[in-house]
């Protein structure tokens, strides 16, 4: 079981990770770590130590990626409402996994648990990248306990990723750092993340190993038409994973009732491209639908 699991390769890759994950966290607001067991492993959430009192929203972060990214967005929307910045379990973290995530069924059972140990009953779901699948995953398998939905550039869920995207990334998780910095400069539109930010990256990518993990789905048309929360998509109109002009074709004839988000000059990194952009969307729409209103399925 051990080897199915996502962990890290010996104790000095933890440790520079979590060194590296300190230092990147200083950028956040005063937090608080919490832990809750679920059957796929211990979980770790970030929130903030002093927030506003409405539904809370719950940050889903990208594939390689950690809740450090979410910094400047915690800021903004801790004013109004609880933030809770979730370590994906199979992801570099302090999470610890302990069983394989086979599907998006088990992927959903893992986030309603996480959620629960939480004690959250509504939530405002936002996910960038893999994180946008994992939301718009719980939407369809397990709604119950969410306001709505914001899926920021979702790989592989709305139409097939390119060619291009795949190959990249396959040359990226065979390949050395000097790949992996081409990789990262490739997804971002040419520009590297910051220091502090980087090194996080690099840690992660060096020292764990990511397995029992499941792999974004492309949603059907049923599955489009099942959401009945609000749902919003946001899209970077120069994105390197998602053709955007098939994707929002696919959205208008399968979830005609999504807010859907064309950002022209963004690339995938949306966070870092048109961060305040994005801000002033999430605020607007978690607000508009803190009460949970549903949309009307269509068959």
């Amino acid at each position: 079981m051990v080897e199915s699991v996502g962990r890290f390769k010996d104790d000095a890759s933890r440790e520079r990770f979590l060194s590296a994950f300190d230092r990147a966290m200083a950028a956040w607001p005063a937090r608080v770590d919490h832990r809750v067991e679920t059957r796929f492993g211990s979980t770790v959430a970030s929130t903030v130590r002093d927030s506003g009192d409405g539904a809370p929203v719950v940050l889903l972060q990208g594939g390689g990626s950690t809740v450090a990214a979410w910094a400047p967005f915690v800021h903004s929307w801790s004013a109004a409402r609880p933030v809770i910045a979730i370590d994906t379990v199979w992801d570099a973290g302090r999470s610890i996994q302990t069983r394989p995530v086979a599907d998006g069924a088990d992927a959903a059972a893992w986030l309603d648990e996480v959620l629960a140990g939480f004690g959250v009953d509504h939530a405002h779901l936002v996910g960038y990248s893999y994180g946008g699948w994992l939301a718009l995953n719980q939407a369809v398998h397990r709604p119950e306990r969410l306001r709505s939905v914001t899926a920021i550039e979702p790989p592989a869920t709305i139409t097939g990723m390119p060619i291009a995207a795949w190959w990249r990334m396959l040359r990226m998780l065979f390949g050395d750092e000097r790949q992996y910095r081409s990789y990262l400069a490739w997804v971002r539109g040419g520009r590297l993340p910051e220091s502090d930010m980087l090194e996080l990256l690099l840690a992660a990518h060096a020292g764990f190993a990511q397995r029992g993990s499941p792999r974004p789905r492309r949603l059907t048309a049923e599955q489009w038409s099942n959401i009945t929360i609000p749902l919003s998509v946001v899209l970077g109109g120069r994105s390197r994973f998602i053709e955007t002009s098939a994707a929002v074709a696919t959205l208008r004839r399968d979830a005609s009732e999504a807010d859907v988000q064309v950002m022209p000059d963004a690339s995938h990194a949306v966070l870092v491209d048109e961060p305040d952009h994005l801000i002033d969307s999430v605020r607007r729409f978690t607000s508009h639908h803190d009460h949970g209103s549903l949309r009307s399925g269509r068959s």
